[in-house]
């Protein structure tokens, strides 16, 4: 399996491209900003699914390009529906070029579920509390989960926005680290990659919740 992870829009999310080379299937992972640089990276690959880990605007601000271009399914966790007409604040769209209205989930994820990527797959882990659909996506092959909002190098998700729940992001918090070892690349939400061992030492939030 072959991740590259592209850093899109003002906020550098974390849009993650999963392709399995034997294939040249791919998953495009939070398409939030810059549709050229989306649709330059898939090309030449078979694409066939469009995942969101949550349903913030700057996690799903390009689904609709994606699906305009192309006929894979689009993967959300249906907890997360309401926050798809959601701008967070007003002229968030505009700002973060979003292009609107998010289209609604092809396939509802849910929890153990896991998603084809050719000869690859990816495992669902549901990790609420960022929101309460978010969703993570284990590569238990090449030790990688891709968390999204829900753990950042030195930090967590937030929970004062819409949905958001401190008691359940403490809840999959420990399941996350109870479950994973500590050599797990980590792909968080915006900024840098770390790893599950690194925050388990070093994240102050941890030790706070």
């Amino acid at each position: 399996m072959l991740l590259k992870v592209l850093s899109v829009g003002p906020l550098s999310v974390n849009c993650s491209l999963v392709v399995d080379e034997e294939t040249g299937k791919a998953v495009l992972v939070d398409p939030g900003a810059d549709p050229k640089r989306l649709l330059s990276a898939v090309e030449g690959l078979e694409l066939v699914g469009i995942l969101a880990t949550h349903g913030h605007i700057d996690h799903v601000g390009q689904v609709k390009t994606l699906k305009e271009s192309f006929s894979a399914p689009f993967y959300m966790h249906p907890a997360d529906a309401f926050l798809l007409k959601d701008t967070l604040w007003p002229g968030f769209e505009r700002h973060i070029g979003a292009s609107l209205p998010c289209p609604e989930p092809d396939v509802e994820l849910k929890e153990g579920m896991e998603i084809p990527v050719g000869n690859s797959t990816l495992r669902v882990i549901h990790t609420p509390g960022h929101t309460p659909g978010l969703c993570c996506f284990y590569s238990e092959e090449s030790k990688i989960l891709i968390a999204g909002d829900l753990l950042f190098k030195g930090g967590v998700g937030r929970w004062d926005l819409p949905g958001g729940d401190v008691g359940a992001l403490k809840k999959s918090l420990q399941r996350v680290f109870s479950e994973l070892e500590d050599d797990v690349v980590v792909v968080c939400g915006h900024y840098e990659e770390t790893t599950i061992g690194h925050e388990r030492r070093f994240n102050p939030y941890l030790r706070a919740l």
